[in-house]
């Protein structure tokens, strides 16, 4: 493994923005932030390239890819800490950086709560398709379906893990995978090959992979910010042996996060990078799927790209009266404007559970009554808060994608039905996920007509 990560490429170019150039189109990335102790961010996000502001910083800085004295990128596009601060921005997090005008770029400090510590020589680093860039986070143009992993204490050596289903030839880890019910899932983690370390690949290189001996592969606890913490000392903590290799056995049906990491070295810091996340689908008895997946396995689309006015939803009361009149929210049983956020804010923890087959049953405390492309109508059999997710079919017929439009969280004070109005949505094939505070949750295919 290198020695180092660069956060910021040392670079013998000035950079200098260019205005009123033509702009890339919006890209899919995979963006992932390791931080201390915990994963801040993974998933898939729809970025391009934008002028970004550190919290420390007193404006807006250019990060498109753009410098007159590289002269490789003509047009802007997405970056990885565009992508990155798009990718924070979904949970409501922020960063910090220096800019340094001589390269036109951050030197990233802090993401979210993780700060660097120079007493530790603890710094943030990148790496793109699992190697370096030649130039900075606000320089390099990332393609379609690259990869952008930001470590905390970068520069310590350490390897990158990668956590694949045994058998898996891909060079991306997958985001998903099936075990059955009772049976061993066999696993393997492995380390990529290293590369020059000013020449990303245009996607990881596993050929020269190498088995990693010692990983713990354990289940992950995700918080409602979307924090991901893996759980070292469950009981279900298995370890790859000389071959990298290990097997997970799932006795729960449902959706279950797994990821990889190592026990922590005589400094108290974990050997290795931790891995990559894998949902894995675990199908009841009988059963052949465990309904949709987790909400952070689609891709995500922030405010910035969005662009969408915040929508206002009103509860339909349970019993007779006056309805809502605080816009607030502050009235029991009332629902004030919800703000536009994201898929990422609402999340499961391991083991997950498989949304589509709870719905039906009879203990449901969530019913979807109706829907249709103004609203939506809901039964609760309790108080609670229910998150609406809203994502839009795109792509061919067999390689369909579904991208994150709106996720809304919407209060109730008590149980009856209730009415969700729903954003302005153009025509097309919607997913609606409707989740209630951790419990069962429900989904329905919408299609929006083109209007005449």
């Amino acid at each position: 493994m290198r020695a180092a990560i660069a956060t910021l490429a040392v670079i013998a170019l000035i950079g200098i923005p260019v205005a009123d150039v033509a702009r890339a189109a919006p890209t899919t990335v995979d963006v992932r932030i390791e931080g201390k102790a915990e994963t801040l961010f993974e998933g898939l996000v729809r970025t391009e390239g934008h002028d970004v502001r550190a919290s420390s910083d007193a404006q807006q800085r250019p990060c498109d890819g753009i410098n007159t004295l590289d002269p490789e990128n003509k047009t802007p596009g997405p970056t990885p800490t565009a992508a990155s601060v798009d990718a924070m921005s979904l949970i409501g997090e922020t960063f910090d950086g220096d800019w340094y005008p001589g390269y036109n770029d951050y030197f990233i400090t802090r993401w979210g709560p993780d700060a660097q510590n120079p007493a530790d020589g603890a710094y943030w680093g990148i790496l793109v398709n699992d190697a370096l860039t030649n130039v900075g986070g606000c320089q390099y143009e990332l393609r379609e379906g690259d990869e952008v992993l930001w470590v905390y204490n970068a520069f310590k050596g350490r390897e990158n893990l990668a956590l694949f289903p045994a058998g898996d030839t891909a060079s991306r880890p997958p985001l998903t995978a099936t075990a059955k019910l009772g049976e061993p899932f066999a696993l393997e983690v492995e380390v990529y090959g290293d590369h020059r370390e000013d020449s990303p690949p245009t996607e990881p290189d596993r050929k020269d992979a190498t088995p990693y001996q010692g990983a713990e592969v354990s289940p992950v606890l995700t918080s409602a910010k979307g924090f991901e913490r893996v759980q070292a000392e469950s009981p279900e903590v298995v370890t790859t042996d000389s071959e990298g290799k290990a097997s997970i056995t799932f006795t729960t049906a449902g959706w279950h996060r797994i990821k990889a990491g190592t026990p922590l070295n005589e400094a108290g810091e974990e050997a290795a990078i931790r891995s990559n996340r894998i949902d894995v689908c675990v199908p009841a008895q009988g059963e052949s799927g465990c309904g949709l997946p987790p909400a952070e396995d689609d891709v995500r689309i922030p405010p910035v790209l969005a662009g969408e006015p915040e929508a206002e939803h009103h509860e339909k009361p349970a019993e007779t009266g006056t309805g809502c009149g605080d816009a607030a929210g502050g009235q029991p049983g009332c629902v004030g404007t919800i703000s536009p956020a994201t898929s990422g804010t609402t999340l499961q923890a391991t083991p997950m559970q498989p949304p589509a087959r709870q719905a039906s049953a009879p203990a449901a405390r969530l019913v979807l009554e109706s829907i249709t492309p103004r609203r939506l109508l809901l039964k609760l059999a309790t108080a609670g808060t229910a998150t609406v997710t809203i994502t839009r079919r795109e792509g061919s017929r067999h390689h369909p994608r579904w991208l994150a439009v709106r996720t809304l969280a919407v209060k109730v004070g008590k149980a009856g039905e209730v009415e969700v109005r729903l954003p302005r949505l153009a025509a097309g094939r919607y997913r609606v996920r409707v989740g209630l505070d951790g419990a069962n949750s429900v989904a329905r295919i919408l299609t929006v007509p083109h209007r005449a």
